[in-house]
């Protein structure tokens, strides 16, 4: 007989669930450069600032000691024991660091605080010099420069009064002159010797804008090891560095001479015919007027000529040999990631940094990694090849990275160095008529089903003048009720929406900022043209026609320097270009499984249509700026020869920052034609790049 009793539950264990390893992980992306790459990257150059430290030391040094065996008579009047022993005494070294810290620290902190990877985009020495006074790194170079030259002045009187014994008087450069009559009579040694300091100072900051020296120089890049450690070769540098320096001082005090006599001259004898101001003046500057005339005043006082011109010497000096050794370490090859556990995901992930100065290394390196044979960089290649640890994969970052690269520089060439132009935003689209739905059988009650609450007297008057109360609301009808009786011919040009309004307005402002733009730039250059015309009648031709030749020369376009804007990362799409063909072609004995062959047409298609818009830039270089036959050129003048032929030269410094990019690329096309051979068949590619592969197929 069956019964109904339930079954007592079980006091065993219960069981649980089968315990397995297949979870379903997704696969981790590529670290970010800022967390792999850059930092080793860094720390190399943190040991390399150190070299440029050592460098700017090693020069101050030697000019400390020149100026201190001439301030003690030379090497005739010291002996040949105390000339030995000058180079290594305390109060050298003492001197020597405070020159250091004074000279050389400020400007490399300056370069290294400043320091851009590309070129200014300018085409001539008045554009640079606008763009570079619009940069906050010009204010703080200025202010750099006068600091360090006006306190190499304080170390310079601080050691002719400790050291120089012999000195005369007039040389110790004190602030007023030694006069009882007169005792604030302010020295004129020190303020001739002051403004040339300052001269120096803007000197050379023009010269550091003009040859835009915060951007680093990529030229030894792309040279090999031997070649990179024969060009820079100390004793050549040391020899150009010293010649630069002589030849810029030598006009920098040309420069502080005739503004110097300019302004005793003219602009002193002017501040003294303002009723006030001369008596603030009279006391500090009225022996100024007497004396000689300032042509003969500069013989009588060469050796205070003399003297300044040896110390704007020593400063020029001391920065151009700091900012050499600067320009020279800074751009040398980092070797990092053969360091590493993983080399290929070390250099995938450098070529992602945002920062265009170490994505350069890392483009240096990768393009190394791609053409080195030795069988440990094979293997590592082919795992590059076959990663499928990380998504996605590295070759598939590397490929896109490097293509995005060369698209974009790309799309610059063939604007010629432009900024893109924004695209106008797209109209709005048509609404849709709204059709309308069923009505429900049971229509529905949207007013309130409630009784509202009694407010009181205060709050009902609050919220009549409040913005959403009772006026607002009884306004906003009328306006609508107002609206919806204006005739369709005349709403037709009203606003239909609050974003149509706004777009009005910007449109309207846009419109007036640029005719306020127009009446600046036309007021400008009627002011420019009357200046001119004034001059021109008032000065004699030869001066006029020299003048004109300067202006010319200031606003004129270089050709070359529309090359080098259409490029600015040429030396990085050159290294981008022969890593991928050189990766290309390793791929065919290292790729086991075919990935890169995936993007082959690809890669090729991106590299010939480069090569193909560089060959029409040079194209339309040739036809523009090549010399014309030598009969042609006899019936020309000599001025209009001497421009074709600084044009030709110019085209010709363009078509080498071309080359720098196409004969790369046709190396590496070059190069996988011959080894892939008849396997290219395989592929499809547009009409176009068939067109042009067939050429390379044909010459190999």
């Amino acid at each position: 007989m069956a019964t109904n009793t339930p079954l007592r539950a079980s006091t065993s264990t219960p069981a649980t669930a089968i315990r397995t390893t297949l979870l379903s992980r997704s696969a981790p992306s590529i670290p970010p450069a800022s967390q792999l790459y850059e930092p080793l990257v860094k720390g190399v150059l943190r040991h390399r600032l150190y070299k440029i430290f050592l460098h700017s030391a090693l020069s101050c040094w030697a000019l400390v000691t020149l100026w201190m065996t001439w301030s003690r008579g030379g090497m005739f009047g010291m002996g040949a024991k105390e000339s030995l022993l000058l180079p290594v005494k305390p109060s050298t070294l003492a001197y020597t660091v405070a020159t250091f810290l004074a000279g050389a620290l400020p400007v490399v902190v300056l370069r290294k605080t400043h320091l851009v990877a590309a070129p200014t985009p300018a085409t001539s020495p008045s554009k640079i010099l606008s763009g570079a006074l619009q940069k906050r790194s010009t204010g703080h170079a200025l202010f750099i420069y006068l600091a360090s030259s006006l306190s190499l002045l304080l170390l310079h009187i601080f050691i002719t009064g400790a050291y120089d014994v012999n000195a005369p008087a007039s040389a110790r450069l004190t602030l007023f002159v030694k006069s009882r009559k007169h005792p604030y009579y302010l020295n004129g040694h020190l303020i001739y010797v002051l403004l040339s300091q300052v001269t120096v100072a803007f000197a050379c900051l023009l010269r550091c804008v003009l040859l835009d020296r915060f951007a680093v120089r990529w030229a030894k890049t792309l040279t090999g090891q031997g070649e990179d450690k024969l060009q820079s070769f100390g004793l050549a540098r040391v020899v150009t560095v010293g010649l630069t320096t002589l030849v810029y001082t030598l006009l920098i005090t040309v420069a502080n001479i005739s503004v110097f006599a300019l302004a005793r001259s003219v602009v002193l004898p002017l501040l003294f015919q303002v009723p006030l101001l001369h008596r603030v003046l009279r006391p500090f500057t009225a022996h100024f007027l007497r004396g000689a005339w300032t042509v003969t005043l500069f013989s009588r006082h060469w050796a205070l000529v003399s003297r300044a011109f040896y110390l704007a010497l020593t400063t020029v000096g001391i920065w151009e040999f700091a900012e050499s050794a600067f320009d020279a370490i800074v751009a040398e090859p980092i070797h990092v990631a053969q360091h590493t556990a993983d080399m290929g995901l070390t250099l995938v992930s450098g070529i992602t940094s945002k920062d265009s100065y170490l994505k350069h290394f890392a483009y240096a390196e990768l393009r190394e990694f791609a053409t080195e044979d030795s069988p440990a960089t094979s293997t590592r290649r082919t795992a590059l090849f076959t990663d499928q640890k990380y998504n996605p994969s590295m070759w598939s970052t590397l490929a896109r990275e490097s293509l995005l690269t060369l698209g974009r520089d790309y799309q610059l060439l063939l604007r010629k160095g432009k900024p893109a132009t924004t695209a106008s935003a797209a109209p709005a689209a048509t609404s849709k008529p709204n059709i309308p739905l069923p009505a429900p059988a049971t229509p529905l009650i949207r007013t309130k089903v409630y009784k509202p609450a009694q407010t009181s007297p205060l709050h009902a008057a609050l919220d009549t003048f409040a913005s959403d109360g009772p006026l607002a609301a009884a306004v906003s009808e009328t306006a609508e009720v107002g609206a919806s009786h204006i005739p369709e011919l005349f709403r037709s040009v009203m606003p239909t929406s609050p974003q149509a309004k706004a777009e009005a307005a910007v449109e309207t402002v846009k419109k007036a900022e640029e005719n306020v733009a127009a009446l600046v730039s036309e007021t400008r250059s009627k002011w420019r043209e009357g200046v001119s015309g004034a001059l021109g009648a008032v000065l004699p031709k030869s001066v006029a026609q020299t003048a004109g030749h300067v202006r010319s020369w200031w606003t004129r376009e270089r050709v070359h320097r529309v090359a080098e804007t259409s490029l600015p990362n040429r030396y990085m799409d050159a290294l981008a270009a022969e890593a991928l063909c050189r990766l290309v072609c390793a791929s065919l004995m290292e790729d086991r499984y075919g990935v890169v062959q995936r993007d082959i047409p690809k890669i090729i298609e991106a590299l010939l249509s480069f090569l193909t818009a560089l060959e029409e830039y040079q194209t339309e270089l040739n036809a523009s700026y090549t010399l014309p036959p030598p009969e042609k050129l006899r019936e020309l003048s000599p001025r209009e020869v001497a421009e074709k032929e600084m044009l030709a030269m110019e085209a010709a410094r363009a078509g080498e920052v071309l080359g720098v990019v196409s004969d790369v690329i046709k190396d590496g096309i070059v190069q996988v034609v011959r080894t892939f051979g008849d396997k290219l068949s395989a592929f499809k590619f547009p009409p176009r790049i068939a067109r042009k592969l067939q050429g390379f197929v044909d010459y190999n």
